[in-house]
C-alpha cells in the first residue's frame, strides 16, 4: 500500500517595480559543513525546539479560525517559505523572524543550515520512501533591484533555480506547471492570477511518498463509527493495526505507525474530558518532545479512521502575533533583498490530506505576498481508538521533527 504525502511549500509574491541582476550557477554554502554534519545539528535541542514551538503555535492559532473543523499545516513547509523570504530582511524584521523561527540569540544564516543539512542528509530516494524538494525563484524582468546576496543564499541554501521573464499568462502557467509537476500534481495550481507589478515570486514544492512498514490488510479495515467534535456521529472506514511503539502522557494516549523509511505517522488522542483546543493550548514544546521521545515499547492495537480535509489559513493573521509584526508594518525592513520599500502584506497557507485504505495523498502550499512601503516488545497489551477527535503528526524519525501536524475533529 502507497503513502503519499505533497507539499508545495513556498510562494512568495514580492511587489516592486525596476530591473535586477540574476545568479544561475548553484554552489554549495561557502566553507559551511558538509550536508551530514548539518544534518546532524538539526537533531539538536535549539532546532527541534524551535520546529516544535512553531508548529504547536501555528496550529493552535488556525483552529481557534476553525472551531471543531479539520485543520492540518506543514511546518517544514512554512519554514522553507519564510526562510528564504527572510533572507532578505534585516534590521528588527529579521531579529523577529530569527526569534520565531530559529530561537532567540540564532540567525537566519543558522536556520538556512539547519534546513539544508535536513534536506540533504535525508536517507536516499528509492521506491519505498522519498521526501523530494524543489525550489524556484522567477525573477519579472522588468525589476530593477534584486540583491546578489539574497539570490546566492537562496540557490546555495535551498538549491533554488533562478528564472527571469514578464510576469504575464505564460510566467503563470509556468510557475503552476513547476507546482504540479513537483508535487506529483496533488498541487495542480497555486496562483489563480499573477499581478504584472508583482517584484518576485518563490516557489518551494515537497513531495512526500513512502508505503507503511506494515500495510492494512482488507480483514484490517472495517466500518466503524466517530464521534465528531459537536458530539454527533459519523460512519466512516476503520483501519486496525498491530503496532509497538506506544504514547502516554498526563491522560493522552497514542502511537507510531512507522512508513517503510525514516518517517513515522503519530496519532495522538488527548483525554476524554479534554477537547483537541485545549489541550493543544496546555502543551509547549517541550512536552510534546518528551511525549515523542518518551514513547514506550508495547502491543498496540491501534485503530484510525479513513478520512480526507481541506484547510486554507491566512497567516498573516497569526504570524504578527506569533512574533513577527514587523514584516507585515511599514517599518519593515527587507534591504537585504532590494533597496526598495517592502512589506509581507499575505500569507496565505493551504492543505489537502486523504487518509483511506489504499493510502494517503496530502499536500500544502504556502504563499506570502510582499508589497511596497525501534523498540524491543513488552507482553504489555494497549489499545488507542482515534474514534473521537485527535491530533496526529508525520514525523521524520531521523530527528524527530514533523514535517506535517493536523487534526481530526468532524468526519
Amino acid at each position: 500500500m502507497k503513502k503519499r504525502v505533497c507539499a508545495a511549500v513556498l510562494l512568495s509574491l514580492m511587489m516592486l517595480s525596476g530591473c535586477g541582476a540574476r545568479q544561475s550557477e548553484v554552489l554549495r554554502p561557502s566553507g559551511a559543513a558538509d550536508a551530514v554534519e548539518l544534518y546532524a545539528r538539526a537533531s539538536d535541542g535549539t532546532f527541534a525546539s524551535a520546529e516544535y514551538r512553531f508548529a504547536l503555535e501555528l496550529l493552535r492559532g488556525a483552529l481557534r479560525t476553525k472551531e471543531n473543523e479539520n485543520v492540518m499545516l506543514s511546518p517544514y513547509s512554512v519554514l522553507q517559505a519564510l526562510g528564504m523570504t527572510m533572507n532578505g530582511a534585516a534590521g528588527q524584521t529579521r531579529t523577529e523572524a530569527e526569534n520565531l523561527l530559529i530561537g532567540t540569540g540564532h540567525t537566519i544564516e543558522e536556520l538556512n543550515e539547519y534546513l539544508y543539512g535536513w534536506c540533504g542528509g535525508q536517507e536516499p530516494q528509492n521506491d519505498a520512501c522519498r521526501l523530494h524538494t524543489a525550489n524556484c525563484i522567477w525573477i519579472n524582468e522588468q525589476i530593477r533591484n534584486v540583491k546578489d546576496t539574497f539570490l546566492q543564499q537562496n540557490e546555495n541554501y535551498y538549491a533554488a533555480e533562478i528564472r527571469r521573464s514578464p510576469f504575464d499568462s505564460s510566467a503563470l502557467r509556468e510557475i503552476n506547471g513547476f507546482v504540479k509537476k513537483e508535487t506529483d500534481s496533488m498541487v495542480p495550481k497555486i496562483l489563480d492570477r499573477l499581478d504584472p507589478a508583482a517584484m518576485l515570486v518563490l516557489v518551494n514544492a515537497v513531495c512526500f511518498d513512502a508505503k507503511w512498514a506494515s500495510p492494512y490488510e482488507k480483514d484490517q479495515i472495517s466500518d466503524g463509527s466517530f464521534t465528531n467534535a459537536d458530539g454527533s456521529s459519523a460512519a466512516v472506514q476503520m483501519m486496525t493495526g498491530h503496532e509497538t511503539e506506544y504514547l502516554e502522557q498526563n491522560g493522552a494516549v497514542g502511537f507510531l505507525k512507522y512508513y517503510a523509511g525514516q518517517y513515522a505517522f503519530a496519532g495522538i488522542l488527548p483525554p476524554a474530558d479534554v477537547t483537541v483546543q485545549e489541550w493543544l493550548d496546555a502543551q509547549t514544546e517541550e512536552s510534546l518532545i518528551s511525549m515523542v521521545s518518551g514513547r514506550t515499547a508495547a502491543a498496540v492495537t491501534a485503530v484510525m479512521p479513513a478520512f480526507q480535509a481541506d484547510t486554507s489559513v491566512q497567516l498573516e493573521t497569526l504570524l504578527p502575533g506569533m512574533g513577527m509584526p514587523s514584516a507585515f508594518s511599514d517599518s519593515a525592513d527587507f534591504s537585504a533583498l532590494s533597496d526598495e520599500s517592502l512589506k509581507i502584506d499575505e500569507v496565505v497557507h493551504k492543505t489537502h490530506i486523504d487518509v483511506g485504505a489504499a493510502g494517503t495523498k496530502a499536500a500544502a502550499a504556502t504563499a506570502v505576498v510582499m508589497t511596497k512601503g525501534a523498540l524491543e516488545v513488552t507482553g504489555e497489551q494497549k489499545t488507542v481508538r482515534l474514534d473521537r477527535p485527535f491530533v496526529y503528526m508525520i514525523l521524520d524519525m531521523t530527528n524527530e521533527l514533523p514535517v506535517f501536524i493536523g487534526t481530526v475533529q468532524t468526519l
